[in-house]
């Protein structure tokens, strides 16, 4: 446990980030975009930059990015972010909610299932999260986010008859749209998007400072993120393989289930649900726990409070049962075009993450040591203006 530690705050950034963002959009864009392999490749990288960027601010700093928003760039982010804050928070929570339900669903089907699994699961993570044992937390993610990568990492490569054609899969870009949304889901949306702010409240939970914790970051992030791309890629390879998709959750399932039972057998197809839901439920519950940190950071910097534990604050507590119950409405909305919609949405996020971490990881108060290299400066910049172009002729 003691060296597995070292691990866990990349384990959670990987369970949170990959239960929607690479299980459904992956296999959505395997089937849209077929096996373009490479992107989830890239977005795994630009996410690892963005991660380790987000760490190195604050092991220079002590203090989470979102203060060096607030207090480096000024209050005029605070109005902004709080915004996009409460549309992500609706969009995701909508999303893993109606997933969840899905998933479960689909071992242990019942009448309106996704409903009420769904609302279930939402409750449970509150019981989980809201009395602060952040130990416990770490345990459950990190079963969740082991059944998830071994049932299907080791099981979707089963699918591949021709080894050539999955080589070819990490060079093509054929038939390849700059942007196509589902080409922008997987790349900004692979290993999560608004999440990983999550990760430097997770250093803090484990106590981890200074360039000693930088260099323990580089290493825990560098295995979350290829554990993440190798996991997107499965999911692409499994979603090639299917004929058609389904606009709902649970049909959606059992068509990549019902692969796995002419490939491997019915115990493939348990192993593939059990994988999913584990996936999708640690997602769920890694955003319950992170996202509210965000909020109570903005309500106390606003009000200027001090905090010992963040966890056990009224502003924490409340933000948690806002993402947990609010979006329960959004189970009504079509599975596939709620799953499109977060992914894109929180595509946007990046670019301001990017732009923000190339003015305050190189201010004249970051000690040289933590400062952005040439290579981190230019990889920043190419995200930045990549995400900004192609999100505006999305929109517009």
């Amino acid at each position: 446990m003691k060296k597995l530690k070292l691990f866990l705050p990349g384990l959670l950034v990987a369970a949170t980030g990959v239960g929607a963002g690479d299980l459904i959009s992956g296999a959505l864009a395997g089937h849209y975009l077929g096996l373009l392999l490479w992107i989830p490749i890239i977005g795994a990288l630009l996410k690892y930059i963005l991660t380790e960027g987000i760490a190195r601010y604050q092991f220079a700093t002590g203090r989470p990015l979102v203060h060096g928003w607030i207090e480096d760039l000024g209050n005029w982010v605070k109005v902004p972010f709080l915004v996009y804050l409460l549309l992500w928070s609706y969009m995701v929570g909508g999303a893993l909610i109606n997933a969840s339900g899905s998933s479960l669903n689909t071992l242990f089907p019942i009448t309106h299932g996704k409903y009420i699994y769904g609302i279930c699961l939402s409750l449970l993570a509150i019981a989980i999260v809201l009395p602060g044992n952040f130990a416990f937390f770490e345990k459950i993610m990190t079963l969740l986010v082991g059944v998830m990568f071994f049932t299907v990492i080791s099981t979707s490569f089963l699918f591949i008859d021709k080894p050539g054609e999955l080589f070819l899969g990490f060079l093509s870009v054929k038939n390849l749209s700059l942007i196509d949304p589902w080409f922008l889901a997987v790349l900004g949306g692979v290993g999560g998007t608004l999440t990983i702010l999550g990760y430097g409240y997770w250093l803090q939970e484990n106590g981890r400072k200074g360039i000693q914790g930088l260099r323990e970051s580089k290493i825990d992030l560098a295995m979350s993120y290829s554990l993440t791309a190798l996991f997107c890629v499965s999911m692409m390879i499994l979603g090639h393989q299917l004929p058609e998709v389904s606009k709902t959750g649970s049909i959606f399932i059992n068509q990549v289930a019902q692969l796995f039972t002419l490939k491997i057998g019915p115990w493939g197809a348990l192993l593939f649900k059990i994988g999913f839901f584990c996936g999708v439920f640690s997602s769920l519950l890694g955003v319950w726990q992170s996202v509210p940190y965000l909020f109570s950071d903005l309500f106390h910097l606003h009000y200027k409070l001090e905090v010992k534990d963040i966890k056990k604050t009224t502003a924490y507590r409340g933000y948690l049962l806002f993402i947990a119950i609010l979006p329960m409405t959004s189970l009504l909305i079509k599975f596939q075009a709620i799953q499109l919609l977060y992914a894109v949405i929180g595509a946007f996020f990046i670019p301001l993450c990017a732009l923000s971490l190339i003015i305050l990881n190189n201010g004249q108060n970051i000690p040289l040591e933590f400062k952005n290299n040439w290579a981190t400066n230019l990889l920043l910049a190419i995200t930045l203006i990549f995400f900004v172009i192609n999100g505006a002729r999305l929109v517009f």
